[in-house]
């Protein structure tokens, strides 16, 4: 981004993160020069000139002075950090640094090459538009200097090597450290995040992010070379002692042959608008408080960045100017002020600064600043103060232009970003004409918007307290405390429904969940998913209100409904405030007693099931958890069918099937109310009455749910999965029941096995070997028979070998290596202190309470449970390994790119080998 000419470079984030250290950047063309008394003549600020485009696209452009044997030599390429995107930033910087270490045909450096030939006035200069470079020379080394430009511009690639590259990272971090260093450095950074959106290119600093650059490849970074550094897509100026003549000949001779880059896209104006006024505030290690108040304005290009540099002239652009006047002489609120527009090819921003004065409350210096900026914006600037800053800014332009680099640098600006090398003329034509009505109009446009203001805040004087610790020393860790869950309370309607309250009054909130004795268990083989379709539906309507009518009135009672299918229950859920349990509870009754089963809402949730399923099927996990319940249980058990179904069961279902599944399972006698949160008994049963009392219908058929047995072990199965870059190994037996004395041990076996970050299995897999993101060991939760099972996705080359580990730890937990000692007592602990955690929310009363239900728990389970759980000893858990875990019955299955596993797996030699497709059918080999 460029900067008006009176305005410091402090005001720029381009300034601060993109100009090397090396040198200060030259002085930018006049964005906003004034007319004085005299009428404006474009004569007097006029450079001869001369343009010229060779046949590769490079523009040429001359401008002939022979008071001084001096050519200056400016090159501009119209790529800066605007091209970059998230993820790769910080390239066009980056370049700028490697333009200085030589090229494929001067293998030196250019600095050094620079000195010996005499230049002045050199450097080089990366911001959000643009990459210049430029050197005054003697006109006797003009020609080396041309040859070493075009030797950068068209013989750098190959010269890039993996050591330039470390080596320019390097001096690119020490270079944003040193400017994140200064005192307000890191301020600009945030200011940008937070005026432009995330995809925004001037959201991100110039200099770009450090893991950016350190991912970047020499590849990435040829890339970017080929693509914008050609010379269509650059402008050299030449002025001083040359003529045209002479200059297109030595321009065509060296630069001519280089071939041109690609064609490029260029977005021309994005211009973000807030959407409300923006503060923020950061500390700093600085002596004094700085506010900056920034507003979106136009891009470079709109005459309307003319009017607005001139009003932030008379705001800021001398002693006398408004703000400064006011707030550092009159009112004595602050020691500077400063105001400009950072201009963008994309968009700009204009920009107020004020260091407040030490003992000065920011707020009130702020209060001032803006009491200012709203009487200029109402009344307009008076005709005496912008003839005075268009005077004053006139000269300016007058004495830059006494330097030849100067009117080079301002001939490439204005022909890369106006077209012509002739359009700043037009601005200062606009400026000239420029009235004070036009002024206070382009203020009131822009700056009448919402805006970002940032405080930045001296660092408090903080110090550490003085200790005596021994911080060698670990402190033990304490007895446990004892858990207290909430009793268990028990009552029943008139029609039958059970009712379990568990009381707690941290929080005036209520949670109520209807539990019917159906779930996915309940469903036919051939009308697989119809439980979970119907349950889906619950919520999308009843007899008396629709779809939005059910949302609108939960929602103005604070309330929420959801559904939910497990294995053995069916349940809907309401969470609701204590204040509006009762009127939230009859609307969950007329959702679960009184659905509509619309046919159009029918029609969507079967398509949106459908596509559920192919989602399922895509996804390499949870396909593996609709094949592996067929394997284990048979497609005829109710624990063998997946709870979504099957795209041949759910494209035969009927709104009549989900009715009837309703009236089946829908009843009184088979339902359960399960309570939680900050009501009693006497408060909840009337209510309960009045929204329940009315349902009628007995009790639900008994599902058949026949143990099949054990499980017949080696077999592998397969599913290819093409150019998978991870396989899916899945490892399972069936187990035993609930019920049985060891059910308590295995829960801190299987949570040491495979439950937890740092369990055998994550150890083993991700933390040693790093061939997993995660693994998991779990003993799954059905009232039946359940399943003893392994989930490891792993690096597709290391399928084989993580099999043989996954069996390798199973083996172990099954009774080759029992949890003892050190890693006994590390998962007792662990089981034993998140305790105090565990029951936490009414989300995890009402988890525990399903439990308690489906496997038929006592009442006191849970209030016993941590005392039983601490005395739980070694021989127990191995005890409970070796009966539940059976490392001979293991089915597997696994999810890959079959073309490079199938052969390790078959190596193995664990069993028969099948290979199945996505539906868990056999196929052909």
């Amino acid at each position: 981004m460029k900067q008006k000419l009176l305005i410091s470079l402090a005001l720029s984030a381009a300034a601060q993160m993109a100009v090397p250290l090396h040198a200060a950047t030259p002085a930018a063309t006049v964005k906003a020069a004034p007319a004085s008394q005299v009428p404006f003549q474009r004569s007097t600020y006029a450079l001869k000139q001369q343009r010229f485009v060779l046949k590769n696209g490079l523009t040429l452009i001359v401008h002939e002075d022979h008071s001084v044997p001096v050519v200056a030599v400016n090159l501009w390429y119209h790529v800066g950090s605007r091209n970059e995107q998230r993820g790769k930033t910080g390239f066009a910087h980056l370049f700028e640094h490697f333009f200085f270490n030589g090229s494929e045909n001067y293998p030196h450096g250019f600095r050094e090459a620079m000195d010996d030939l005499g230049a002045s006035n050199r450097n080089g200069t990366t911001d959000g538009d643009r990459t210049n470079f430029y050197e005054d020379v003697p006109v006797s080394a003009l020609e080396r200097t041309l040859y070493l430009e075009s030797d950068r511009m068209g013989y750098l690639g190959n010269y890039i090597s993996k050591e330039m590259l470390e080596r320019e990272r390097g001096v690119v971090q020490n270079e944003k450290r040193q400017g994140e260093n200064q005192p307000y450095g890191r301020v600009w950074q945030e200011i940008s995040a937070q005026m432009y959106p995330y995809s925004h290119p001037y959201s991100w600093s110039t200099i770009g992010s450090m893991d950016d650059l350190n991912a970047a490849s020499l590849d990435d970074i040829k890339q970017w070379y080929r693509t914008y550094y050609g010379p269509n897509n650059a402008v050299i100026s030449l002025a001083g002692d040359i003529t045209p003549e002479r200059a297109l000949a030595l321009v065509t001779q060296y630069f001519g042959a280089i071939p041109p880059g690609p064609p490029l896209p260029r977005t021309q104006s994005w211009i973000p608008r807030l959407d409300s006024n923006i503060r923020s505030e950061m500390e700093d290690r600085v002596p004094q408080a700085r506010i900056y108040r920034s507003y979106h304005a136009p891009a470079v290009s709109d005459p309307e960045v003319v009017r607005l540099s001139l009003l932030a002239d008379v705001l800021a652009g001398s002693k006398s100017s408004r703000l400064v006047r006011r707030l550092v002489y009159d009112k004595s609120l602050a020691t500077s002020v400063q105001a400009g527009v950072n201009e963008g090819e994309l968009g700009s921003t204009f920009n107020i600064i004020v260091t407040v004065k030490p003992g000065v409350s920011p707020a009130d210096a702020e209060r001032e600043m803006e009491s200012v900026l709203r009487q200029l914006l109402v009344q307009g600037p008076t005709a005496a103060e912008l003839a005075r800053v268009k005077t004053s800014a006139l000269a300016e332009v007058a004495r830059g232009n006494e330097r030849l680099g100067r009117r080079a640098n301002q001939l490439s600006e204005n022909a890369t970003f106006g077209a012509t090398p002739e359009a700043y003329l037009d601005k200062l034509e606009a400026v000239a004409n420029a009235t004070p009505e036009q002024v206070r109009r382009s203020g009131a446009a822009w700056l009448n918007g919402y805006s970002h203001t940032m405080t930045v805040k001296p660092f408090a004087q903080l110090a550490a307290e003085k200790s005596t610790l021994d911080r060698k020393l670990l402190p033990a860790l304490g007895t446990p405390p004892d858990v207290a869950f909430p009793a268990i309370e028990r009552a029943q309607l008139k029609n039958g429904v059970k009712v379990v309250l568990l009381q707690r009054h941290a929080a005036p909130i209520v949670n109520v969940t209807l539990a019917l004795d159906a779930g996915s268990a309940s469903d036919s083989a051939a009308k697989a998913g119809t439980a979970s379709l119907a349950m889906d539906l619950l919520d999308k309507g009843t007899r008396t209100r629709n779809a939005f009518q059910l949302s609108d009135a939960l929602e103005s009672l604070g309330a929420s409904l959801s559904s939910s299918s497990l294995d053995d229950l069916s349940l809907l859920r309401l969470q609701s405030t204590a204040g509006n349990l009762a009127p939230s509870l009859a609307l969950m009754a007329d959702a679960a007693l009184q659905p509509a089963f619309g046919e159009d809402l029918f029609a969507q949730q079967k398509q949106r099931r459908l596509a559920q399923i192919g989602q399922e099927k895509a996804q390499p996990t949870s396909l593996a958890m609709r094949i592996v319940p067929a394997i284990l249980y048979g497609t005829q058990n109710a624990y063998g069918r997946p709870a979504s179904g099957d795209v041949n069961s759910v494209q035969g279902l009927t709104r009549a099937d989900v009715a009837q599944w309703h009236a089946t399972w829908f009843k009184p006698g088979s339902a359960t109310l399960i309570v939680t949160g900050d009501t009693t008994l006497a408060q909840l049963m009337p209510a309960l009455e009045a929204s329940f009392g009315s349902w009628k219908g007995g009790s639900a058929p008994a599902k058949a749910l026949a143990a099949p047995g054990r499980t017949a072990g080696k077999r592998v199965f397969l599913i290819d999965k093409p150019d998978a870059p991870q396989s899916t190994i899945v490892a399972a037996h069936l187990s035993l029941p609930p019920g049985q004395p060891e059910d308590l041990a295995m829960e801190p076996l299987m949570q040491n096995f495979g439950g937890m970050a740092t369990s055998r299995l994550n150890r083993n897999l991700r933390l040693d070997k790093h061939w997993s993101y995660g693994t998991s060991g779990v003993l799954t939760r059905p009232r039946g028979q359940r399943a003893f099972m392994v989930l490891a996705p792993v690096q597709t080359d290391k399928t084989r070998e993580a099999m043989q580990e996954v069996a390798k730890e199973i083996r172990g937990v099954a009774g080759e290596r029992p949890v003892q000692g050190e890693e006994f007592n590390s998962i007792m602990r662990n089981m034993n202190s998140r305790l105090a955690g565990r029951f936490e929310t009414l989300a995890a009363l009402d988890s525990a309470a399903l439990t308690s239900l489906n496997q038929g728990l006592p009442d006191t389970y849970w209030s016993a449970y941590s005392a039983r759980m601490r005395t739980l000893d070694e021989a127990q858990l191995a005890s409970a390994g070796a009966r539940f875990v059976r490392p001979d019955e293991l089915v597997w299955l696994v999810i890959g790119d079959l073309r490079k596993i199938e052969a390790g797996v078959r190596e193995l030699g664990w069993g028969e080998v099948t290979v199945l497709d996505a539906d868990g059918v056999p196929l052909a080999r």
